[in-house]
């Protein structure tokens, strides 16, 4: 049922099938189809609105570092799909968001995304929360920058930059690109990815780190630094 499906949204968590009865009924919310490998979002797209993937996959890649670090996540309906450049001075999107499969979407515009959530306290929550916790993680990064073990620091950027509900992420960079983002020389760098595939968080693809246990990696984290 599109209730059910549209309930699981992080946006919508929490609000009654008459609340969002009433919502559906006077919020214009615009419904799109796309077929396999078609672009959503491109980067450098103005981000002036929300969307909201109700089926199917899409993979949002995005640069970082200079660039020259490409973060690749899948995410799968029902999810928000991440909208923290709606707001801000820098309101351009970072990120291409491509289809693996066909595709369901909902769309909000900004000036009426603001007033559905102003209109309800429950979602007002849901999107400040979602904005806080990205926050949060970026925080973990930098409060990680002095920490004397490498493989740390890789893995508290790998937390930061990377997101919960994401499948499949993969982070694509060359060594040196690494090495300067670390601080470290290539034997430093190779040795914590050693370290963080032994204990089962990521593997190296071709050159390329995947992550396959975020929450052990987060877990992995909180431990090491409850240790100081």
């Amino acid at each position: 049922m599109m209730y059910d499906l549209l309930l699981q949204l992080p946006v919508f968590q929490g609000l009654s099938y008459a609340q969002l009865t009433e919502i559906l009924e006077r919020v214009p919310f615009h419904f799109e189809k796309y077929r396999a490998d078609e672009y959503i979002v491109r980067a450098g797209d103005r981000c002036d609105k929300v969307i909201f993937l109700l089926t199917g996959r899409v993979r949002v890649v995005t640069p970082t570092y200079k660039n020259s670090i490409l973060i690749a996540e899948d995410f799968e309906g029902p999810q928000t799909i991440p909208f923290y450049f709606l707001f801000g001075r820098e309101t351009t999107m970072r990120c291409n968001i491509y289809t693996q499969k066909k595709v369901g979407v909902m769309m909000l515009d900004k000036e009426n995304f603001l007033r559905m959530i102003e209109s309800n306290r429950v979602m007002l929550i849901n999107v400040l929360n979602i904005l806080s916790s990205h926050a949060q993680k970026q925080h973990l990064a930098m409060d990680c920058v002095g920490e004397p073990l490498p493989h740390i620091r890789l893995a508290s950027w790998l937390l930061a930059y990377t997101s919960r509900p994401a499948k499949n992420i993969i982070i694509d960079a060359d060594v040196q690109d690494w090495c300067s983002l670390l601080g470290c020389d290539e034997e430093t760098f190779q040795k914590s990815v050693k370290i963080l595939k032994d204990g089962k968080y990521l593997m190296n693809d071709g050159g390329k780190l995947k992550l396959i246990d975020r929450y052990g990696l987060k877990t992995y984290i909180s431990k090491n630094l409850a240790r100081k």
